[in-house]
């Protein structure tokens, strides 16, 4: 396990109180313009650690720039953040609702832009990336912590660790054509399911996660891509 930086995750970008201007259902799309091959080859040559996404306050505020923060993947998912951990402890069903529906969220997958004219965002660049939710509620016989371990010794896996609730995992795989996301993430859950599995996988690249923590999260820089296509 790498020993990377720990960030204390505050975005400087303020929200607008008019409107919801940061991704949800219905108001991302696939890029309509395309990202250059090079342009991949480029993002592909980070270290995946440092690869940009788009992250979003969602506490409206005047005064947005609407197409969110730029910040390193790694901030991320290494935050340190009060407000995920008491989240986790909170007892009552419908106030930890509200507090996770306050967290910043972020697209782990691609980098958007706000298209003012059509009110919706699009990626411009990729992180070739896909990120996988294992949940303890579809998989009842699966003891997580001991299959977080034997993620860890995959060599395609990023990043593992908790989910925002701290009880189902979240992991990254890097993935050797963005071009084909939904191919990929098809071909992912399949490989799970042999194994008797069941993993949640998103076929819209620009969807968002909510920002999670874990202090023993595994990363590893040298992951190699996930290539199977369905």
């Amino acid at each position: 396990m790498n020993n990377n930086t720990v960030y204390h995750l505050q975005p400087t970008t303020l929200q607008p109180t008019q409107r919801k201007f940061y991704p949800v259902i219905g108001n991302t799309c696939s890029n309509p313009y395309g990202v250059a091959d090079e342009v991949i080859d480029l993002m592909k040559q980070k270290p995946i650690g440092i690869r940009p996404v788009s992250c979003f306050v969602r506490t409206p505020v005047d005064g947005a720039d609407y197409d969110g923060d730029y910040l390193p993947l790694g901030a991320l998912l290494n935050a340190d953040s009060p407000q995920v951990e008491a989240l986790r402890i909170e007892p009552n069903y419908i106030k930890k609702k509200q507090m996770e529906d306050e967290l910043p969220i972020f697209t782990p997958c691609c980098v958007l832009r706000y298209d003012f004219g059509n009110q919706t965002y699009y990626p411009i660049n990729y992180t070739c990336l896909l990120d996988f939710e294992i949940l303890q509620d579809d998989n009842p016989t699966v003891d997580l912590p001991g299959l977080k371990q034997d993620l860890a010794g995959l060599p395609q896996i990023y990043y593992c660790g908790l989910a925002t609730n701290g009880i189902d995992l979240f992991c990254i795989v890097p993935i050797l054509a963005p071009q084909r996301y939904t191919s990929h993430a098809k071909a992912l859950r399949e490989l799970f399911s042999k194994q008797g599995i069941i993993i949640r996988t998103y076929y819209q690249i620009a969807h968002t996660r909510t920002l999670s923590s874990d202090p023993s999260g595994y990363f590893n820089d040298r992951a190699i891509e996930f290539t199977k296509i369905f």
